[in-house]
Order: C-alpha cells, then sequence, then structure tokens
C-alpha cells in the first residue's frame, strides 16, 4: 500500500493538467479512489495542490459524453473519500458546486453505480453543510428515483433527509417542503424501518414549520393526514410500534395547530372515534399516562382552529357528524379527567372542555349536559380542591351560565356545583385572613397553567395569584341571585332523602313479612323498591345521593341498625342477630338484583355507580405520594420480585425528643436513620432500651408519637405520617430533595392507655359465634364487617369516605354470595309451603359482574403510586394496604397483580440454603461475574421419574427465593422452555388414576380412556376417611405427600411465573383464598351430589318447620317424601355417596337413613365431603406452599382470576390479532409466502391443536396471563436453514426464545403436514429444539 500511497503526490497535477486528456483524468482518478482508504489526514493537506481537489473533482462529476460515465462515478467516489478522511473540506467542495453536481448526475440516472455513489458523497458533505444541501434541493432530489435504489441506498437516501430538515431554519422550510410528497408516499411503505424515517423527517419539517398555515395546508393537501390516519385505524394504531404511533400523533398535533383543512379533514375522518377507542384502551393503565397526554394535546391542537376561524367553526358546529364527534370529544376528556390520578390531567382536560363549550352553541351544550352530564363532572373537580383546577372549573361555570343561565342553574342546583362554589367561596375568604395558611398554599402547589401553551416562558406569571379563585366564584355567585331553582322539584336534596328515610322504614317493618303472610305488603315493597333503586336512582345527582346519608341509612338497614354501634356481650343475642341480618341481605339480594320489566340495568348496578361516583368525589383521602427519583413503568405481567430492586433506599433523618411534660422517660441524643417502610412499633423496638430505665420496661405499646402536636397513627408508617401532615389537604404530593436532607423532629411520650393490642375481646367473641354458624357466607370478611358495625383494623370513621366503602364492601359480598342468599330463601320458602316441589328450588337472580364493582379512578392512583421507584421498599401510603386487603374489588385485576408482584417479597418463608454438593444442582455461580445465575437454581430431573425428582427438588430448593431453572437429564434444551414443561408435566402427572388425590379417582375408567382423572367441573380432593390408612393399593401417606408438592409446584408456578396444565374446582380456589365452604359449594364441583344435599337440607328444613309449628302437632308423611319417594325407601345407608368405603359413622354401611336421622346424613356427608375427610390434604397442601410465601397474600384475588395467575389464559389467540403480536425475522417479514401459509393454518386450528402449538413453541400448553401479546419475548417466525430438500425438514422451536423455525415449503398443504407432525412429535422431549 505504501506504492500507491506514493503515486498520491504525483496524482493531484495529474487531475489539475486539463491537457491530459480523459484518459489521464480517468488513470489519476482510479489511483486515487485505491488511495484514499489508506490515506490519512495529514497526508492529503501536504499533497501540492491540493486545493485542486475542490475544484476539478466537481467539475469531472459533471463530466458529459458517453465516454465520461466512468469518470463521473470515480470522481464521486473520490469527493466521499476525501470529505470522509477531511470533513472540514465538506464546506469547500459545496462552495465550488460540489452539490449541484452530484444532484444533477444523479438526477441524470445514467447508471445505478453512479446514482449511488453521487448519494454517498451527498451524504458526507450533507453531515456537515445540511443547511445549504437543504437549499440546493437534496432533500427533494434523494428521493426522486428512491424505488430504483437497493434497500440499504434507501435508508441512506433517508438518512440525508433526516440530516438536513432536522433543524432548519424557517426561511428554509419551503425547500425542505419539496421532500413531502416523497415522504407521503413512503409512509405506506411495507418496510418498518423505511416507514419509521420517513414518519421521522415528515414530524421535523411540519415542527420547523412553526405553526405556518400555508404549509401545514399543503402537507394536508398532499394527504399526509389521510395517510396517517389509514395508518391507525383498524387497530393499527396497536401494532405500529410506539415510536411510530408518537410519530404519527406529533405530526398530526402540528399540522391541526395551525390548518384549519388539516382539522376539517380528521373531523370528515372520524378522528373523534379513533381517538375515543385509543384513550379507552390507554386509560385502562397508568404506564400509559404518555400517549394519553399525546392523545390530549392532539384534541387541544384540533380545538385551536376552531377559535380562530370563523368559516371551520360555523361548519362544525353547525352539522350534526360533526356536533356528534365533539361531543364525544366532551365525553372522552371526562372519562380521562375522572380516571386521571394526578390534577394535572384533570387541569388540562378541563381547559380544553372550557375551549369546547367556547365554541359551542347554547342548544348543543344543553344537549351535551344530557348525555355527557357535564355539572356532575364540574362538581366532580371543584371536590378536589386543587387550586389550578378549581380556577378552570369556575370559568367554564361561568361560561355555561353565560350560554344558557336558567337551565344549567338548575343543573348546577342538582348537581351540587352551587353548593361546591359557595364553599369555594368561604374557604378562599378564611384563606385570606389567615396569612399562614395563605402563605402555606401558596408556597405548596406548583403552577400548571401553562402546561398545554408551548410559547409560555417558565417566567410567567401564575393566573391564579391573588384573589382570582375568590373574584370568580364571587362573580358566578352573584349571578346565582337572578334565577332561582324550583321548590317542588325532584331532585332536592330535603326531597329524596325524606324519601330514602321513608324506604328504609318500610324496609325494617317488612323485614319478617312472607308471602303467605301479607302479599299485599310484599308487593307494596317491591313497588317502593322499584321507584327508588330503578326509577328515583337514576335521576338523583351524585351530590344528592351523597349528602342524603343513603349509604350510611343502607348499611344501618343491613346491619340490622348497629352500624358504628356493635353489642358483641350476647352470644345468644348475635346468633338471633345473624339470622336477622341474613333475612335482610336475602331480602335487599332479591330487590337489587331482580330486573324490572322496562329496564335491563339491574337496581345494584345503579347503587354501586352512584357509591363509586360519591367515593371519588372523596379524592383527598387517597394521596398519591411521589419522590424525586424517576418514575418506573412495570408491565401487569412481570413475575414477583425477589427483593428490593434499590439497594440504597432513603431513609428519613428523625430527631426523636421527649415530649415536655414526659417525666418518666429520658431523652435520646442525636439524629436516627430510619427506612421509609417503617411504622412506630418497629421504631419503639430501637428507641426503648436509650430512653427507659429498666424497672419501666413494662407493658406493651410502651410509647406514642407525634409530629408538631399531633399523634402519628400506628397503622402508617412514619414517612406517611410525616408527608401527609406537613402537605395537609393534598391528593397529589411530590417531595422535592430537600424532604430527604431535612431532620424531622418528633417527640414520644410514654402511652399509659391500658388497651390491648392483641385480640380484642369483640374478635374473640366474633369467632364463637362463627363456630355456631353453618354457612360459609356468615363466616366471611363482609359479614364479619357487619357483625362489628364498622371496617376492620385502624381506620378514620369521621372521614367522607368511610361510609361509602363499608357500604361498597357490604354489596359486593352480597353480590358475591347471592347464590348462596338466594338459595337459602328458597329452601326456607319449601320448607314454609311457599314452594310446593323440590324441582323449584331454583336461584332466580344473577350477580352483576364483578368488574363493576372497581374504581377506576382509585385504580389509576395504585397505578401511579407503582410506578414511584421506592414503592417496593415502602413508599406504600397505607390507603393502599388498607384498601388492597380489605376492599380488593376496587381496583382492577392488573393492579392487584402488579401490586402482588412488587410487595411479595415481604411475604418470603424460606432462605437460600440448599446442599451444595447435589448431583443434580449445577453450579450456576461458576462464574462470579454472572449475575443473571447467581439469581438462579438449576436442577436436572428425570422425565420417567418426574415426581419423585420434583419432590426431591422441592425439599432442597421449595423455599428458595431464588428462580428454579429445570433440564431433563439427556436432552438438549435448557432455560425457560424446559423449565415451563417441567411445572406443565408435574401438575398433569398429579392427575393420574391411582393416585388417590381426586374424587372420581375410585372410578372405573372407560374403555380406551386416557389415564387421567378428569372433571369438567375441576378437580376436588377426594375425601379420606380419619379410620382408614390405605385403599386399593394407596397409602394415605402417599396421598397426603402428593398434596405437599402440589403446594409447593402452585407456590412456586405463582413465584416463578410458570404455567401449571391442571384444572382445579372453584371450590379448591376458595380454599387456597382462605375461605370455608358450605352444602351450596358441592354442586361447584359435584353437580349430581350437590343437588341431591340440597334438596335433603330441604327436607330437613321442612321438617323442623312442621315440627316446631303451633298450629299441628303432626304433619302429613306425602309433604316429607322426596320426590314423592318415602326416604327409607331409598335404602340409603351411612356411607359416602360415591365411595362406599368411606363409612360416616363406625358400621355406616349397615345403617339405614330414615326421616329422622336425615340431618345427621346430610351434616355427615357435607362434613367428609368438604372438612373433616380432606383436612389432612388441605393442611399439607397449605403447609408446603407456606414454606415459600404466605398464603394469605393471594386473598387479594378471586378464584377466577387464581386460575388465571396458575393456568394461564384459557383463550388461546383471536384469529384476527394473530398478526399483530407474532414478530417475523432473518429471512421472513409478515408478506413472505410461507409466512402468511403459516397465519392462515394457525387461524384454522381447533382448541386442542392451538393447545398443541402452544405446548410445543412456550413448553406450556396455555398462555400466560395477558395471552399471546404478553409472551415474553415474542413469539418470532424464523427461516430455517436447509441443507437438503426443504419439504423434507420439520420445524423446530427455541422454546427459550420462542423462537419458531420454519422451512420455506413450497406448499401450504405441506407446511400443515409438516407442522402437525412437528407437533406431535416435539411433545414430551426437546429434541426438536
Amino acid at each position: 500500500m505504501a506504492d500507491v500511497l506514493a503515486y498520491l503526490p504525483y496524482v493531484v497535477p495529474a487531475l489539475a493538467d486539463k491537457d491530459q486528456g480523459a484518459d489521464g483524468h480517468l488513470a489519476a482518478l482510479e489511483t486515487l479512489c485505491v488511495a484514499l482508504p489508506y490515506a490519512y489526514p495529514d497526508l492529503l493537506i501536504t499533497v501540492d495542490k491540493v486545493d485542486c481537489f475542490v475544484t476539478r473533482l466537481p467539475a469531472l462529476v459533471s463530466a458529459s459524453g458517453a465516454d465520461q460515465g466512468n469518470m463521473a462515478v470515480l470522481a464521486a467516489q473520490a469527493i466521499a473519500g476525501v470529505v470522509e478522511q477531511l470533513p472540514e473540506w465538506a464546506e469547500s467542495f459545496e462552495k465550488n458546486g460540489a452539490v449541484q453536481a452530484l444532484r444533477d448526475r444523479m438526477l441524470a440516472v445514467d447508471n445505478m453505480e453512479l446514482a449511488e455513489k453521487c448519494l454517498l458523497a451527498l451524504k458526507l458533505i450533507c453531515e456537515e453543510c445540511p443547511h445549504q444541501c437543504l437549499r440546493h434541493g437534496v432533500a427533494a432530489a434523494v428521493l426522486q428515483f428512491f424505488d430504483f435504489f437497493p434497500t440499504n441506498e434507501q435508508k441512506v437516501a433517508l438518512k440525508i433527509v433526516a440530516e438536513i430538515v432536522e433543524e432548519c431554519d424557517e426561511a428554509d422550510v419551503p425547500k425542505a417542503m419539496e421532500a413531502a410528497p416523497a415522504l407521503c408516499n413512503l409512509l405506506q411503505s411495507s418496510d418498518n424501518t423505511i416507514q419509521k424515517s420517513a414518519l421521522s423527517c415528515l414530524c421535523m419539517i411540519a415542527s420547523n414549520a412553526h405553526g405556518k398555515a400555508e404549509h401545514m395546508d399543503m402537507l394536508c393537501e398532499l394527504k399526509v393526514v389521510d395517510t396517517a390516519m389509514r395508518m391507525l385505524e383498524k387497530d393499527g394504531w396497536k401494532t405500529i410500534g410506539d415510536e411510530n404511533l408518537t410519530g404519527i400523533l406529533g405530526l398530526l398535533k402540528n399540522i391541526s395547530s395551525a390548518s384549519a383543512k388539516a382539522v376539517k379533514s380528521l373531523f370528515d375522518l372520524g378522528v373523534c372515534d379513533l381517538l375515543k377507542q385509543m384513550i379507552t384502551y390507554y386509560s385502562s393503565s397508568q404506564s400509559n399516562s404518555d400517549k394519553l397526554q399525546m392523545l390530549v394535546e392532539l384534541i387541544n391542537q384540533l380545538m385551536r382552529p376552531l377559535e380562530t376561524s370563523d368559516a371551520l367553526k360555523n361548519a362544525i358546529v353547525e352539522q350534526n357528524p360533526y356536533l356528534d364527534q365533539l361531543s364525544s370529544i366532551v365525553t372522552l376528556l371526562i372519562q380521562v379527567a375522572k380516571c386521571g390520578a394526578l390534577s394535572s390531567v384533570c387541569y388540562t382536560c378541563i381547559v380544553l372542555i372550557g375551549n369546547i363549550v367556547e365554541v359551542s352553541t347554547p342548544a348543543f351544550l344543553i344537549e351535551l349536559q344530557k348525555t355527557a352530564n357535564l355539572s356532575s363532572f364540574l362538581m366532580c373537580l371543584l371536590a378536589r380542591k386543587k387550586r389550578h383546577v378549581v380556577f378552570e372549573t369556575l370559568k367554564v361555570s361561568k361560561s355555561l351560565l353565560k350560554k344558557q343561565h336558567q337551565f344549567f342553574f338548575e343543573s348546577f342546583d342538582k348537581e351540587g356545583v352551587k353548593h361546591a362554589i359557595d364553599a369555594i367561596q368561604a374557604q378562599e375568604k378564611d384563606r385570606n385572613s389567615n396569612h399562614k395558611l395563605k402563605m402555606k398554599n401558596k408556597m405548596q402547589e406548583h403552577c400548571v397553567c401553562f402546561n398545554l401553551d408551548s410559547d409560555a416562558s417558565s417566567t410567567d406569571r401564575c393566573k391564579i395569584e391573588n384573589n382570582a379563585i375568590l373574584n370568580l366564584a364571587e362573580e358566578i355567585k352573584k349571578s346565582f341571585s337572578v334565577v332561582k331553582a324550583s321548590n317542588k322539584s325532584p331532585y332536592r336534596l330535603g326531597c329524596f332523602t325524606t324519601f330514602v328515610k321513608g324506604y328504609f322504614a318500610k324496609l325494617n317493618g317488612h323485614t319478617t313479612t312472607t308471602p303467605t303472610q301479607n302479599l299485599d305488603r310484599c308487593r307494596e315493597l317491591s313497588e317502593v323498591s322499584r321507584r327508588l333503586l330503578s326509577d328515583k336512582l337514576p335521576s338523583t345527582s351524585t351530590f344528592v345521593f351523597a349528602k342524603s346519608g343513603s349509604a350510611k341509612d343502607l348499611s344501618d338497614y343491613l346491619c340490622n341498625m348497629a352500624y358504628l354501634k356493635p353489642n358483641l356481650n350476647n352470644r345468644q343475642y348475635l346468633l338471633e342477630r345473624a339470622k336477622e341480618v341474613q333475612c335482610r341481605l336475602q331480602k335487599f339480594a332479591h330487590l337489587a338484583l331482580e330486573m324490572s320489566n322496562e329496564s335491563s340495568v339491574k337496581p345494584l348496578e345503579i347503587l354501586v355507580e352512584k357509591l363509586l361516583d360519591s367515593l371519588h368525589m372523596s379524592y383527598e383521602s387517597f394521596p398519591v405520594i411521589l419522590s424525586h427519583h424517576k418514575q418506573s413503568t412495570r408491565e401487569s405481567t412481570m413475575i414477583p420480585l425477589r427483593y428490593s430492586g434499590i439497594e440504597d433506599s432513603e431513609s428519613l433523618h428523625i430527631k426523636f425528643v421527649k415530649a415536655r411534660r414526659e417525666k418518666e422517660l429520658q431523652g435520646y441524643g442525636g439524629v436516627l436513620p430510619i427506612p421509609i417502610s417503617s411504622k412506630p412499633d418497629a421504631i419503639e423496638a430501637d428507641l426503648w432500651p436509650n430512653i427507659c430505665s429498666a424497672r419501666n420496661r413494662q407493658g406493651s405499646s410502651r410509647l406514642m408519637f407525634s409530629y408538631k402536636g399531633i399523634q402519628l397513627k400506628s397503622s402508617a408508617t412514619i414517612f406517611e405520617s410525616l408527608v401527609r401532615l406537613m402537605n395537609e389537604g393534598k391528593s397529589d404530593i411530590t417531595l422535592d430533595q430537600s424532604f430527604w436532607k431535612e431532620v424531622h423532629r418528633i417527640s414520644y411520650k410514654r402511652n399509659k392507655s391500658k388497651k390491648i393490642s392483641t385480640l380484642s375481646s369483640s374478635d374473640a367473641r366474633l369467632s364463637a359465634v362463627h363456630e355456631k354458624l353453618e354457612q360459609s357466607l356468615l363466616k366471611g370478611p363482609f359479614f364479619s364487617a357487619m357483625f362489628l358495625g364498622k371496617l376492620p383494623g385502624d381506620v378514620d370513621e369521621s372521614d367522607p369516605s368511610y361510609n361509602l366503602l363499608f357500604t361498597l364492601k357490604i354489596l359486593e359480598g352480597l353480590n358475591r354470595f347471592s347464590y348462596q342468599l338466594s338459595m337459602d330463601e328458597k329452601i326456607r320458602l319449601f320448607a314454609e309451603s311457599c314452594l310446593r316441589d323440590l324441582d323449584d328450588i331454583k336461584v332466580t337472580i344473577s350477580p352483576i359482574p364483578q368488574h363493576q364493582f372497581t374504581s377506576i379512578l382509585l385504580t389509576s392512583k395504585l397505578e401511579l403510586q407503582m410506578q414511584e421507584s421506592l414503592f417496593e421498599v415502602g413508599l406504600v401510603p397505607s390507603w393502599c394496604v388498607y384498601l388492597v386487603e380489605t376492599c380488593p374489588f376496587l381496583f382492577s385485576f392488573n393492579a392487584r397483580w402488579k401490586y402482588f408482584c412488587l410487595t411479595l417479597h415481604r411475604s418470603f418463608m424460606g432462605d437460600d440454603t440448599s446442599d451444595p454438593d447435589s448431583p443434580n444442582e449445577e453450579d450456576e455461580a461458576s462464574d462470579a461475574s454472572n449475575e443473571a445465575a447467581n439469581k438462579t437454581k438449576k436442577y436436572k430431573v428425570t422425565r420417567g421419574n418426574i415426581l419423585e425428582s420434583a419432590i426431591s427438588m422441592m425439599a432442597k430448593h421449595g423455599s428458595s427465593t431464588k428462580t428454579i431453572e429445570v433440564a431433563f437429564e439427556g436432552e438438549a434444551g435448557t432455560g425457560r422452555g424446559p423449565t415451563i414443561e417441567f411445572y406443565s408435566t408435574v401438575s398433569h402427572e398429579l392427575q393420574r388414576f391411582g393416585l388417590g388425590m381426586w374424587r372420581g379417582d375410585n372410578a372405573r375408567k372407560a374403555e380406551g380412556e386416557t389415564g387421567f382423572v378428569h372433571s369438567s367441573f375441576g378437580l376436588f380432593p377426594q375425601p379420606w376417611s380419619s379410620e382408614v390408612t390405605s385403599s386399593r393399593g394407596i397409602e394415605f401417606s402417599d396421598v397426603v405427600q402428593k398434596f405437599k408438592l402440589l403446594g409447593h409446584i402452585v407456590a412456586r408456578a405463582v413465584l416463578d411465573g410458570r404455567i401449571l396444565d391442571i384444572s382445579l374446582s372453584k371450590a379448591f380456589y376458595k380454599i387456597i383464598l382462605g375461605q370455608e365452604l358450605d352444602i351450596y359449594d358441592i354442586p361447584s364441583f359435584d353437580p349430581e351430589l350437590g343437588k341431591t344435599v340440597v334438596e335433603f337440607q330441604a327436607l330437613v328444613k321442612r321438617k323442623k318447620f312442621l315440627e316446631s309449628s303451633s298450629e299441628t302437632t303432626s304433619y302429613p308423611s306425602a309433604d316429607l317424601s322426596y320426590k314423592n319417594v318415602r326416604l327409607e325407601d331409598l335404602c340409603l345407608d351411612f356411607t359416602l355417596p360415591g365411595n362406599p368405603e368411606y363409612e360416616l359413622v363406625p358400621g355406616g354401611s349397615d345403617k339405614m337413613v330414615t326421616l329422622d336421622s336425615l340431618e345427621e346424613y346430610v351434616y355427615l356427608i357435607v362434613d367428609a365431603t368438604l372438612k373433616s375427610g380432606i383436612a389432612k390434604q388441605i393442611e399439607a397442601f397449605k403447609s408446603a406452599f407456606n414454606e415459600v410465601f404466605a398464603l394469605k397474600t393471594l386473598r387479594m384475588f378471586n378464584e377466577e382470576e387464581m386460575e388465571r395467575i396458575l393456568c394461564g389464559e384459557h383463550d388461546a389467540w383471536a384469529s384476527s390479532k394473530l398478526a399483530d403480536h407474532i414478530e417475523f425475522d432473518h429471512g421472513y417479514d409478515a408478506h413472505s409466502p410461507p409466512v402468511v401459509n403459516f397465519l392462515e393454518i394457525l387461524r384454522e386450528f381447533g382448541r386442542e391443536e392451538q393447545r398443541a402449538f402452544i405446548q410445543f413453541s412456550t413448553g406450556a400448553p396455555t398462555l400466560p396471563l395477558g395471552g399471546l401479546a404478553s409472551l415474553n419475548p415474542k413469539l418470532t417466525v424464523v427461516r430455517k436453514q436447509c441443507d437438503g430438500c426443504v419439504d423434507g425438514e420439520l420445524p423446530s422451536v427455541n422454546t427459550c426464545r420462542h423462537f419458531i423455525k420454519l422451512p420455506p415449503y413450497s406448499s401450504k398443504e405441506i407446511m400443515r403436514e409438516k407442522l402437525k407432525y412437528a407437533l406431535a412429535e416435539g411433545l414430551g422431549s426437546f429434541h426438536l429444539s
């Protein structure tokens, strides 16, 4: 190469000498192009006549003629080589016409090689001279023949455009706009990279145009809006990727901000319907708050041209289709604001609604009030007491009154807006009179006035300084004096309150009334209930409902007038009261869950909605506390954390000082750093030895802590108590760095109260009463709350949310146990002969969907709180803990699952000790730098001896907090796939016949039936008599051991995010969740036995009723027959039905069931089936589970949710969405013929084939939580490299990475045949990995 470089000094003169001729110049260029890659900048600079480079090379590029083609190619290549070595020469080349020369030769398209060399040279010059290149028209030029370039050169062209339009001056925007038509066409490219680059370029052009209407109109005329909308429609916004979605929304926002044409086009294209879909989708999770903010900003830009263009305004507000879309936008904004956990979101929404109100006609606003209830929404925002939100809400209220005074005055009166404005006026006056309070509020609230104004300066004054809110409130209040609402209006607070109290008075009087006693009174009760629950309640405002005390009245009625005043001293009284409360629940369940003929909505749905809306008015009771740390985005399908992700957690610096009048204790010197998760009890243990002499160290709850004279709650962390007291009245609290640096003073004194903090005597009495109750619902948490007349735990009964939470808890329990309540009522009616036949004992009501008890607002608040990076180490407000434990139904399943994953590490039971010499355990820590390995336990198992291997593994590592990974002896697979296969296989093996674990195991297998126990209603433990240690060759001790293994497997599956292939019954899940079972649970897993036992129970109740009747001392035998057959004729003995070896009493096979012994028979069947017969199995399961983590932590979930957690999503995939969740790579894209065939085959699969495919590709037959979309990594199809005949190859899979290696088969039929063969062959081994 030294020889080549030696020629370099002679090349330059040859190029400079015009007399050399074409051949000489060509030779010189060839030498130069060979030498440049090996040259270095200093050498080039020392060459004589170097200036000829920047003058001669552009001229040689421009040289024309048939014989000049190669010279132009070499000249362009030389320019690129020189600029790459000496970027500072790019400007000299540009000044000497290189850019124009390269541009023109590229556009001439003499040959493709020349065009590519010109493109490369332009790229290098553009990097140094972007503005000059833009002015020379390079942006449009490089896209002129874009389709003729190979893919790599296409991407180079787009990089050039991006480089030169990124920061173009306003004067250069017209030149940048020349590239817009080509860029718009590229938005339709099937290549995601090209599409993304073109979109990015258009976004930069639109942004640099600074809202110039002529440029935005031009983009609109180029159909940018139409193309963008096509990319988003038909759920395209879900699949184009976050980066593209952000780009499109940003592009539409910029165009809409200045182009009335664009806004009209968007309305014509149905943008509001699209926004509605997107907002509904993204508002369900706080992790999508950034996308929600973009959508709201787009809506803001849509409104701007309406304010400035009268023609557009008239066109929109005078046409019904557009009006419907405007109404839809308001409804969306209300939805976003209602579920917005941060006040900044509410502020943005109310500002936008105000903009719409300003451009709307009175007639439109009246219709909007009827459909979206603007007034109720305004009341909701005023109740949040955030000053910026209040100010904008008052402005909207003023505008509405100005548009249609009479109508909105009455609406404001009904919905409580008038009442709220009166309260705001009084508060503002009080604030002005209290200088300290005024300064406190002024300092605390961050200004958000200019959140939507991109042109605003950080120095702009806040709009609500001085008396802005007070002045506005007084101005509105003055307008109220113009007109008065009708005193006879049916929604007046007094009218509704009187009606509610009268209704509950009637309910109290009718509680014990039966249809046979007074049919007219029962009809009257139903009519009054219909009028209240179905007629009055829907039309009653949330404000009137909340202020009327209806929630408290309902709770008092259902608690038998014992709400907040429990009396648990007399056990007999409690038993009688239980029957009374149960009767009231049954009455109200019937009234609340039965639909009237005129309505398709059940009264309970309306009532729950009112209660939730009222609860949301107590916004400040549930503050979100955020630190200065960066927020974390966490997926809802995550697996539980093993430890805190933050090693150096923040600590509070507390100076504990002795209270002034404390005489017995000593002072504590110094500052004590405490974790943010510490509660007063934990701190007391550290303080007590240092501040108290030995003789005084007696008693419990020894210390009381206070901050500025206010006692700290024992149920809250010291951190939370401090934050809430320092930010009193705030619902959004963000802590800056100074909070952590400050030393906080907390006083302590001795607690001389004699109250004991152990189980209270009332709880003990309640437990004693539970033992006397038969039905499980009477022992449930919601019924216990009714007995106590209060919510469990240390909560403030004076808080406005308390009555609402209590009532919601009772109604949720009533809804969940509606079947049991109704069945018990039907049995009572049968006993009293109101129902003649046993077949009439049927439930005619059904519960409302569980999701209707979910609070969107509280879910959003919890989601936002969980994004706090310190959440997992203790920054968890007490309301989060309390509501998740006490009222989990208020939160969505995804939110609760995320909460469980982030907090479970506090409930771990085991450690990481294990036998290091175990032959089956791999040395996962051999590489000390491998962090992932240090968090994993690896174990080898034998497929042919899977259960024994599983028992051994769980004995060694079951309680480890590390993730367990499994490999099969003699098989190639390792990692995620084999581990998932292991859990699936073990759970399947535990269902084999002959293990004695499950009901139905003692039944004979039908010919051809597989060797597994199956029940369409789910598996439930097989009862074993305490007198029997073995049966049919099965040892009971082995059965117990298998249940212990099941407990370990289930716990580890939850902890490690594995999927089990086992169908457990709803009743078994109830046991896992700590719920008691009763007779009404038997039909859920054995309908035939359950129906018979319930009917026998009905006969027992009828017999008891007839015996206790004062009207007769005898009873006709026909009344007590079982379906017209004497009970004695049924020839039943005292053995467990379906299991004759299980004797219910000693000698039970010889003891026949009679009418007199029927009650004992029913009791023993229920006991054997649900209690004593399965007690040891359940105890083994629970004890094993608790070795891993506390089973009680799962009680925030219900039975259906537990099945999803353990067994994954049973709906494999929606055919229409299949392509959205599968990626294609390494030789394939979405349009490759083999991929098209592959997707068609998958869509044609039946249920069992889908299970086989999922098993083949992931290792488990079902998908994890979230379905196909939640697979991590994504399911990816890649092209399989085949050595021989493609059609002879089989598909293979990498289950750890979810890679399907698919050969490019010659036909769809061959692909289907090979795929089905692989699914069958690949099950049970990893040889196709």
